[in-house]
């Protein structure tokens, strides 16, 4: 056979192989070529090695954009794949790949995360040494903008090589299509495949069940012809595939000639329908709600790749969190995460690698506008095309998507068009539908991006109101944006990530509700950050323009948009986890914290059945009461359905917790309420048994003391220095008005730049008067002073048990939208210990959940990862960060743990307690929940406490929810105590 050079970005010739789990004649039909190769990092450098697959930028080499560097692997053909065609497989090398073969120039390929398959039958040695070599191209002018989306390049071999042998007579571009009857019981299976070899060719089918008995097939052995072949095979009655129920098949597929078995394959195959039914879509005939995230591909080390243990590890976090659904922004996933998809149960949204054109991309990379540029419709279709045809079979995969956030043009319409007459099972979806010529259809899902916390949107002309419009299914497979922009609230306050919670679920409840709405996707699911090292070759060049307008002074080698998932890069479960765990809930108590109920009667509870093929009885759930958990039998309440669940009558006690939890059958944990008998009893922090003031003038100082502490004010500034609890400092000075105010969130909340903001200064007080009196045992101070133009008067109320009643008065505050109010103290460094207790947002958090309802946590962790290496701490327990503080990882030498510096919001208490065994202790106390705690260390260690009577996160942005506040007027009261 003569070679024919195939000079091409994926044509529409290009076929796609099954790997052979069996080859006649052949001990080992499928080998990897993944590991350790050779890479040249330049025409003039020498070879160094390098993982395969894996970014060459994290491995330490610094390539470009536009210059080609070089991969090269030595291996030997197995001598028994002689007489056979030998395929060589690239599962993904981004962006531009030039392929040659001991020496000889095969073929080219563009796009960086699509499989592609080469015959180099004609090229190898067999049983001999051959030598592989890739020139791979970091390209700007790449349609996926892949690197453009990572700040910074790359290039390399991203996803595994693989090289396989099959008979001379073979199989390709085989997909499986399952067609349910009208009464979604009885099936179809169908095979088409295109056949290339001699006659006398015959598949045969055989259909096993997960528990591996066979499935009768009334004919299973089919004659093959040259060329395309379709196949079809009833089956009765199989078990269905869902998100909920994933009841797989396997289809073994054996080839045959001459009544001699050639080869074998395997496919998991699961039976199951999608159709658009006016605004709703529909899985086997029942009305499905997408509950998701968007994902990457993101490994800690070597970043846009992925491996199996990833792959496998991010479904199962899916499932955990209650997630249904996964978008695979913006380029195809690996076929073995669709494998875990089909196995686990989870939706998927597989998008082609197209984003950004002629919309967000970064200047430097160009051209932009390629979407109707007939010199790019092979990249756009032969991506496309690859796409489909390598995973298609897979029943996770409920739609295409064509398309990220782009401009229509004549290029997505021939991936349109191409997919329509490919797949006709499925639907297709493209962002941004408001682009799309109105004469023209390319998307049968409407995409819409960040709509607000109500469902309202309007985009490119398309508009939603509650979740819904167009009389189509919508989508908003970008939503609930968490926070990743706003610098220094997550440095300071990283509470923004519980705040978001609240978004997500009125969000999902929002939506679940309304009957147009189809869903949406997080984004994102894992955090976009990339701990580059410093290049061993090459210069870290892309800090110059990988910012996304990044303060320079947060600047450093680890680069991206930053941390928006609700896992971090190493998969550790962020704040964001659980608050998705709850909002996604597909078991919903419709009932408040605290139930009324009646001693020896059952309690009657409502709730909502959020699964969408799940009746109730098929899950587990459970209550414990007083330490002792007993089963709850669930009624059969049918999906998307409210009903009564009934837990048995017992001796209830007011003020008594009842945990309620839900599972699955296999106890694995859905979702828990914690839910109080009456009024809960709260255990507040106790005073001192002190019942006499005295209070000192020496000219210098007023010192009000009692037993067991003692409080200066300083006569020149008015405030609190020094104050004491037994012998140990506690409080070094204090009361500071603590005013945060967002002054242009009417014009846009904060995104990427700090907003125009306005903060009092402490350095800023100027008292103005300073008084006391004293009321039999109550010692009264009242102290005025300002802040530039800002006037405050405090009144403050000290009584003998250690409590001091702070209330603040302002004028001149300019208006706005308020990020906190209150006061805040500078503290000893004695203090070590946080302790605190919440009515939180959630009834019920797991124990150590970073802002859990109660809590006891150190205030530092002594333990932190060095630059790019794993942490072996809980997240929560961090104390260093090298993209938000750039290469120092903090700001100061003894940082605080995520834990301790996030905002308590609507404590009853907030006890700060000293390393010593006194038992001293600074509390702040608010008996309706109404106040708000956090800590932070400064740049020269000073350790100070924020109590805040109001706040609020208006920069949180992306049509998530705030409060909208405004800062006038501006007052309240912080109740303290010292013991």
């Amino acid at each position: 056979m003569t070679p024919v050079m195939a000079i091409i970005s994926a044509s529409s010739s290009s076929l796609a192989y099954m790997l052979p789990s069996k080859l006649e004649g052949v001990r080992q039909p499928v080998l990897s070529l993944s590991g350790t190769w050779d890479f040249k990092y330049s025409p003039k450098s020498r070879w160094a090695t390098i993982k395969v697959p894996g970014e060459a930028a994290m491995q330490g080499f610094a390539i470009e954009h536009d210059k080609p560097f070089t991969y090269r692997k030595k291996f030997t053909v197995p001598a028994d794949y002689n007489g056979k065609r030998i395929i060589l497989r690239f599962d993904g090398v981004y962006s531009h790949a030039r392929l040659s073969i001991n020496g000889k120039f095969i073929r080219e390929h563009h796009g960086g995360f699509t499989r592609w398959e080469t015959d180099v039958t004609d090229w190898v040695r067999v049983g001999k040494k051959n030598e592989i070599q890739v020139e791979v191209t970091d390209r700007l002018d790449e349609i996926s903008y892949a690197a453009g989306y990572a700040h910074h390049p790359i290039g390399g071999i991203l996803r595994d090589v693989t090289l396989f042998a099959l008979p001379h007579s073979h199989v390709s571009d085989v997909s499986i299509e399952t067609h349910l009857d009208s009464l979604y019981k009885d099936a179809d299976l169908r095979l088409s495949c295109h056949f290339s070899g001699l006659k006398d060719a015959e598949l045969e089918l055989k259909l096993k069940a997960a528990d591996g008995k066979q499935v009768s097939l009334l004919h299973n052995r089919f004659p093959l012809t040259d060329g395309e072949n379709v196949f079809s095979l009833p089956v009765k009655n199989p078990l269905k595939w869902d998100a909920e129920h994933p009841n797989l098949y396997t289809l073994e597929i054996t080839l045959y000639q001459n009544k001699k078995e050639l080869s074998r394959f395997h496919r998991n195959i699961g039976f199951r329908d999608v159709k658009i039914s006016g605004n709703k879509m529909l899985v086997n005939g029942r009305s499905v709600k997408l509950r998701g995230a968007c994902r990457h591909d993101i490994h800690p080390k070597l970043g846009r790749t992925t491996t199996a243990e990833l792959d496998s590890l991010d479904v199962i976090l899916f499932k955990q969190s209650n997630m249904n659904f996964v978008r695979t922004s913006h380029y195809p996933p690996t076929e073995r995460f669709l494998e875990y998809c089909d196995r686990y149960g989870v939706y998927v949204e597989s998008e082609t690698a197209v984003c950004f054109v002629n919309t967000y991309r970064q200047k430097n990379y160009a051209p932009g506008k390629t979407q109707s540029d007939p010199a790019y419709a092979d990249r756009y279709l032969g991506q496309c095309q690859e796409m489909v045809k390598s995973s298609r079979s897979h029943p996770s995969i409920l739609f295409w998507s064509i398309g990220n956030e782009s401009v229509y043009g004549s290029n997505f319409q021939l991936c349109w068009d191409w997919i329509k007459k490919t797949d006709t099972t499925r639907p297709v979806i493209f962002s941004y539908p408001g682009s799309v010529d109105k004469k023209e259809k390319i998307y049968d899902i409407l995409s819409m991006h960040y709509q607000d916390v109500y469902g309202n949107l309007s985009q490119w002309g398309m508009t939603t109101r509650n979740f819904q419009g167009h009389g189509i299914p919508a989508l908003f497979d970008e939503w609930a944006h968490p926070a990743c922009y706003t610098y220094n609230t997550l440095q300071t306050d990283p509470n923004i990530r519980e705040f978001w919670g609240k978004s997500l679920d009125m969000m999902w409840s929002g939506l679940f509700d309304s009957p147009g709405g189809l869903g949406g996707a997080i984004w994102g699911y894992v955090d976009e950050t990339f701990a580059l090292p410093e290049p061993q070759m090459g210069t870290s060049f892309w800090k110059e323009f990988a910012h996304t307008a990044k303060p320079k002074d947060y600047q450093g080698n680890c680069v991206g948009y930053g941390e928006w998932g609700i896992v971090d890069v190493w998969r550790r479960k962020k704040p964001e986890f659980w608050s998705t765990k709850k909002a996604y809930s597909p078991v919903r108590l419709l009932t408040e914290d605290n139930i009324m109920f009646t001693p020896g009667q059952r309690l009657t509870l409502t709730v909502y059945n959020r699964f969408d093929h799940t009746y109730l009885n098929e899950i587990q759930a459970s209550y414990t009461y007083k330490g002792i958990k007993k089963t709850v039998k669930l009624p059969a309440i049918e999906p998307h359905q409210k009903g009564t669940m009934t837990i048995p009558g017992e001796q209830w006690e007011v003020g008594e917790p009842i945990l309620i939890e839900f599972a699955t059958s296999s106890g694995n944990l859905i979702d828990a309420y914690r839910l109080i008998l009456g009024e809960e009893k709260i255990n507040y922090p106790t005073t001192t048994a002190g019942k006499i003031l005295s209070v000192k003038d020496n000219g210098t100082f007023i010192t009000v003391s009692g037993e067991g502490f003692e409080i200066p004010f300083d006569k020149s500034t008015g405030l609190i220095v020094n104050a004491k609890a037994g012998d140990k400092i506690i409080i070094e000075k204090g009361p500071f008005l603590n005013l945060y105010v967002n002054l242009n969130h009417l014009s846009g909340a904060e995104v990427r730049k700090s907003a125009n903001y306005f903060a009092t200064s402490d350095a800023d007080w100027q008292k103005t008067s300073l008084t006391y009196n004293q009321q039999k045992e109550v010692v009264y101070i009242d102290l005025s002073g300002t802040y530039k133009d800002i006037k405050v008067d405090f009144n403050i109320k000290i009584t003998p048990d250690g409590q001091l009643d702070m209330n603040y008065l302002t004028s001149g505050v300019p208006n706005g939208f308020l990020r906190e109010t209150g006061l805040s103290f500078y503290v000893s460094d004695a203090v070590q210990y946080l302790d605190w207790k919440r009515k939180g947002y959630w009834n019920y958090y797991p124990e150590g959940e970073f802002a859990g309802n109660e809590g006891h946590t150190s205030l530092y962790n002594d333990y932190h990862p060095a630059y790019g290496e794993r942490p072996v701490q809980p997240w929560q327990t961090d104390t260093h960060n090298y993209y938000y503080w750039a290469d120092a990882g903090t700001n100061c030498k003894q940082p605080l743990t995520q834990t301790a510096k996030g905002m308590k919001e609507n404590i009853h208490y907030y006890t700060l307690s000293l390393a010593t065994s006194g038992g001293h202790q600074l509390s702040v106390v608010s008996r309706d929940a109404s106040v708000a705690c956090r800590m932070n260390k400064r740049t020269n260690e000073q350790l100070v406490l924020y109590t805040n009577n109001r706040w609020d996160y208006p920069e949180i942005a992306w049509g998530n929810y705030c409060k909208k506040l405004e800062a006038i007027p501006c007052y309240g009261q912080i109740n303290l105590r010292i013991k």
